[in-house]
């Protein structure tokens, strides 16, 4: 059997405001195996940086709670562990890459001693020791004047340099996961593409898993092994990435697809999935995406679909899934275009 390096159960996470609770990560599962990439993508206000955060333990409360669920690594319950146990956990066994490095990294201390103290908080080495390792993983994340860097302090680095900085602290002990939260959205194109081959090459010799989110389906295509697509709190579709891109089910994700530009084809404006995402506790009933969906039927608007298994390895929420009209989307047919930028 392959090993599940993560396992998410029916994670509910809600935030409290006006004297209200609201939803924001409803009933959502998953796993991730040993060595695999595993991309999230969606827009913003999806749920995708709070799924994260949950399994960091990072939510902020209040006013936020994780309300209910699981989340197991490598079997080991994380909601479970005291904060203790759980600042163990992260940098040793779990990491997190963010994706504007500046506000991840301490202005005022030397590249050298973040690095160190990562180690030291984990490994039972001496300074000198660690002082090696940092060095050490500096110029595995390509990082050619490892000494200098080592003295310098972030505001000395360019953004692409504090990510790979970034990368090597949270490689730094071997964790078993890899969270990487839009790791390339402040990098311009160049340095983006050096930063995923990367990640990329680093997951090949080292066996880390990684979840990467996203909004951009071009890295999801090039870097991940399965997809899970995200929509207002909740997983929409999930499928191999070949699959999904060969065949996706639902609407939402068609959309996404069809924002992206295309070289090859030629067209006056690119479409844009009418509407947005809803605010968290706005819709009651009903499919979420209903209100934006051009496909939309009344079942639609007062049933909440289930997310099913529809084929190998494919997961959907959608009531129309294996009807004609989504047969349609699925085989490529363009939707309508208008709205608003997605």
């Amino acid at each position: 059997m392959t090993e599940h390096v993560l396992e998410v159960e029916g994670l509910e996470v809600t935030m409290s405001g006006g004297g209200r609770e609201f939803h924001v990560v409803n009933g959502v599962s998953f796993h991730i195996q040993k060595g695999e990439t595993l991309g999230v993508v969606g827009e913003s206000g999806c749920g995708k940086s709070m799924t994260s955060l949950s399994v960091m333990r990072l939510i902020p409360a209040p006013p936020g709670r994780i309300k209910s669920g699981s989340i197991r690594l490598k079997g080991k319950d994380l909601l479970k562990l005291s904060e203790r146990e759980m600042r163990n956990v992260r940098g040793n066994e779990v990491s997190m890459i963010f994706q504007e490095p500046m506000t991840s990294l301490n202005p005022v201390f030397r590249i050298g001693k973040q690095l160190d103290e990562a180690i030291l908080l984990h490994q039972n080495v001496p300074k000198e020791e660690a002082k090696r390792r940092s060095i050490e993983m500096l110029m595995t994340v390509g990082i050619a004047r490892a000494e200098q860097i080592y003295k310098s302090f972030p505001f000395q680095l360019s953004g692409g340099m504090r990510q790979r900085v970034m990368i090597a602290m949270g490689l730094a002990c071997k964790p078993e996961l890899l969270i990487a939260d839009e790791p390339t959205t402040a990098l311009d194109v160049t340095i983006q593409a050096q930063i995923l081959d990367l990640m990329k090459q680093l997951k090949e010799e080292t066996g880390t898993s990684i979840m990467l989110i996203t909004h951009d389906l071009g890295v999801i295509a090039e870097m991940c092994d399965r997809v899970m697509v995200m929509y207002a709190g909740e997983i929409v579709e999930e499928a191999s990435t070949e699959g999904l891109f060969d065949r996706p089910m639902h609407p939402y994700t068609r959309g996404l697809m069809q924002s992206k530009p295309d070289l090859d084809e030629e067209r006056e404006s690119l479409y844009s999935i009418p509407g947005q995402v809803p605010p968290a506790g706005t819709i009651l009933e009903g499919c979420r995406f209903a209100p934006r969906c051009e496909l939309a039927q009344d079942i639609c608007r007062q049933n909440h679909p289930k997310l099913e298994v529809s084929g190998e390895g494919h997961r959907v929420r959608c009531w129309l899934a294996g009807e004609s009209a989504l047969g349609e989307i699925a085989a490529g047919a363009a939707p309508v275009s208008g709205g608003t930028s997605s």
